[in-house]
């Protein structure tokens, strides 16, 4: 067998490197401006359970990603199961949460 990559599958690889590598980098933004307040002030706290059931209730979105941010609290990707559209929520370690960005075309790589 040989390691000759074919032009399909090289973008394709290619893609999902930079893709990932872009999710990183928002990710990562959105976790310093969350530390600095920026976007934080933008949105109210809830209970997790009560923002959770919202999301259901409303969107028909469940948990599709989490993932632990460096200050101890959670990150969580809701989405619907076509990913139509998608929420972004951070909970606080004292268990309150907020959405942080939504929007639309979620991608499941």
């Amino acid at each position: 067998m040989s390691n000759f990559v074919t032009r399909e599958t090289k973008p394709r690889n290619l893609f999902a490197r930079t893709g990932a590598l872009a999710a990183l980098v928002a990710l990562s933004f959105m976790t310093n401006m969350l530390a600095s307040g920026t976007i934080a002030a933008q949105s109210n706290d809830l209970p997790r359970a009560d923002l959770v059931e919202q999301l259901n209730t409303q969107y028909a979105e469940a948990q599709a990603a989490v993932g632990v941010t460096d200050e101890g609290g959670v990150i969580e990707v809701f989405t619907t199961k076509d990913g139509e559209t998608w929420t972004l929520v951070l909970t606080k370690p004292n268990g309150t949460s907020r959405v942080v960005a939504a929007g639309e075309t979620w991608i499941k790589r």
